[in-house]
């Protein structure tokens, strides 16, 4: 590639990988932007934390729900229409919650909320699959997870200083537009977006339009696509129980003050983005990333599962959890990538979505579970039971790759 060509090249990757990431920041962002304002609402309208809590379940289950069709879309439409639309659409229902004047109008918006977060996994992938060179997509994928890992960090602290400072609804009206200017300048880039549209697709590697429906549902019951689903229901029933369950589990266990005990979750965020940084390295360098997530994964569950053998007490808290976020975040490249090579390119939005609707109804089903256990007094089991998890994951994403390179005719 001529020098001049390699550099356009490259800018196109920084930028590309830049409004992305930046974009995904926002969408885990906007996923706890209610959550960190409820001691605020519930002071100020009198509504109960229960109904509060619904709100969020209602925007997650949406989203889960409709993240598969989102992929259709994506593969029928392109990844580009797809991210402005839901980025546009669910930054405005965050700012319409300001002008919310009753309960149902807020249930209103967190589902149409949801929709609009539902379509960014399988259109950032695509958007990314399509547009960043082969040499760097390894590294675009953990801009992407660095983004969502960073979003979810910022937004418990930064909303409740906000919304402290100058109320809950303007704090929501501020980050909202913040969203839509955001989604305006992805617009004006978007020359540089490439998108997965049939005349792209067909200008970049000679496929046919997408098939029907019916073929694209089948192609999602195959083994690789309902085991990968699998891989990412265990996981988030481990990581992001962890995340919600964890402090509560900890103060149950070992007795751990409130600052460690939220502090573990800060550090276990803190060793994902710093494993994400790495990860992205190793996907670009590494093609078998089954193994690179089997092993990476295997090392974060034994840390963890110390937890109830050693009963850390204070700074040793934050150590395993840091440990373990560092080992955990490693594998988000690797997963992408390996979700990348098993979904054919005309329908890689679906497979996205799909698999990664997971996410979505693992931490439901582990909110519950953990919260219950807890309850029972039983918080020794919330830490077997991520380990547990995330080890079941790791077979259940080496037993994709196996059937994977069965129908490709390769050696298991």
């Amino acid at each position: 590639m001529p020098m001049d060509a390699a550099i356009a090249a490259r800018r196109r990757d920084i930028k590309v990988t830049g409004l992305v990431g930046t974009a995904h920041f926002l969408s885990h962002y906007y996923q706890l932007t209610l959550p960190a304002l409820f001691p605020l609402i519930h002071a100020e309208e009198g509504i109960s934390y229960g109904a509060l809590g619904a709100l969020t379940t209602v925007l997650f289950f949406t989203s889960g729900v409709l993240q598969t069709p989102a992929g259709f879309l994506v593969d029928r439409i392109g990844g580009r229409r797809m991210l402005i639309g839901g980025m546009t659409l669910l930054a405005a229902s965050i700012a319409l919650f300001a002008m919310a004047s009753s309960y149902w109008m807020m249930v209103v918006l967190a589902v149409a909320g949801g929709i609009g977060n539902s379509i960014f996994h399988p259109a950032d992938f695509s958007v990314l699959s399509a547009s960043v060179s082969e040499a760097r997509i390894g590294r675009a994928y953990s801009v992407h997870g660095l983004g969502g890992y960073a979003g979810y960090g910022a937004a418990p602290v930064a909303m409740l200083a906000l919304g402290t400072w100058i109320g809950w609804r303007e704090a929501m009206m501020v980050v909202g537009i913040i969203g839509l200017i955001v989604s305006l300048v992805i617009y004006t880039q978007r020359g540089d977006i490439r998108g997965t549209a049939p005349a792209d697709r067909e200008a970049a590697a000679g496929a046919a339009p997408p098939g029907d429906i019916g073929a694209g549902i089948r192609l999602l019951f195959r083994a690789p696509m309902l085991l990968c689903f699998l891989f990412f229901t265990l996981v988030s029933m481990g990581q992001v129980g962890n995340m919600t369950l964890g402090p509560s589990a900890l103060i149950a266990l070992v007795e751990a003050p409130l600052a460690i005990a939220n502090g573990a979750v800060t550090a276990l965020l803190a060793g994902m983005i710093g494993g994400v940084v790495i990860g992205g390295v190793i996907a670009d360098r590494h093609d078998r990333h089954d193994l690179v997530i089997g092993w990476f994964l295997t090392v974060a569950a034994a840390i963890i599962a110390l937890v109830p053998i050693i009963e850390p007490r204070g700074i040793w808290i934050l150590v395993i959890f840091a440990t373990s976020g560092l080992f955990y975040g490693v594998t988000a490249p690797a997963r992408d990538m390996l979700v990348r090579s098993i979904a054919p390119l005309d329908s890689r939005g679906k497979v996205f979505g799909f698999t990664y609707s997971g996410l979505d109804f693992g931490s439901a089903i582990s909110a519950v579970a953990f919260g219950v256990l807890v309850d029972a007094g039983e918080a020794r089991w919330v830490f077997v039971l991520i380990s547990l998890f995330m080890v079941l994951g790791v077979l259940s994403i080496l037993a994709s790759q196996f059937f994977a390179r069965r129908a490709r005719g390769g050696t298991p």
